[in-house]
């Protein structure tokens, strides 16, 4: 039975999008050698290049969501490394699934993928016979192409925010006690899967069923925090003020 969690990587990745068209053949290479190295460097949880290779915006908040995301990417496939070792075919169940996004029969394909281009040059999509959405790169300061997230690319835009203040607003309070609740919840299931990697390679968790089951209840634990604190954040409506 495989673990099936909300938050896991492969379903955060499977949304990688955004779309621009246009032509400039010579780039085709650079973009889909840049594509297969965020493949690579997924699968094989290597930190330093998914920081490089993926695409984070302008704002701070968009450069902590790629943080947490690198960090969430290494630290589930530590845990599938571990668990793959020390169990065998039973540790299969902690598979990451990175292996959804692109597999080695994809890799053909994506080499002979069609890539548009827009900006001129700066930003490129990349459409994959067979798959609806293409994945998106742009540019980064250093002029390399980056892969573009959308749960990244949008991070701010999922609260209405109110005009500037002279003094703190309800609503960019809520806004900023909704962030800070989000992050808690990620650094939580990074710490579970850190933590079962670690008590699976001390032998502590001796089989997959008892590290499955701990850390489930690690994740289930991080979700239930986090619905508790929202619950406990004013909405910022004017009826909810005293």
């Amino acid at each position: 039975m495989k673990i099936r969690i909300g938050h896991a990587l492969a379903a955060l990745v499977l949304i990688v999008v955004a779309a621009r068209p246009a032509a400039a053949a010579e780039g085709d290479a650079a973009v889909i050698a840049t594509l297969l190295r965020f493949v690579d460097a997924l699968e094989a949880g290597d930190a330093k290049t998914l920081e490089q290779l993926v695409a984070a915006g302008d704002t701070a908040a968009q450069e902590r969501s790629r943080r947490i995301f690198v960090d969430l990417a290494v630290a589930q496939k530590g845990l599938e490394k571990a668990a793959l070792s020390k169990f065998g075919e039973e540790g299969k169940q902690f598979r990451c699934g990175f292996d959804l996004i692109v597999n080695v029969a994809d890799r053909k394909t994506i080499a002979s993928a069609k890539v548009s281009f827009d900006d001129p040059g700066r930003s490129a999509r990349v459409e994959k016979t067979g798959e609806l959405a293409p994945m998106a790169l742009r540019r980064g300061p250093d002029s390399q192409w980056q892969v573009v997230l959308d749960p990244i690319e949008y991070e701010e835009d999922t609260e209405y925010h109110y005009g500037p203040p002279p003094y703190p607003q309800p609503g960019m309070m809520r806004v900023a006690a909704l962030a800070a609740i989000k992050m808690n919840r990620y650094n939580a299931i990074i710490q579970a899967f850190k933590q079962t990697q670690s008590r699976i390679d001390s032998g502590d968790l001796p089989t997959a069923a008892a590290a499955q089951a701990e850390l489930m209840a690690k994740l289930s634990a991080a979700d239930a925090d986090a619905v508790k604190a929202k619950a406990a954040v004013p909405s910022g409506r004017l009826k909810d003020r005293p």
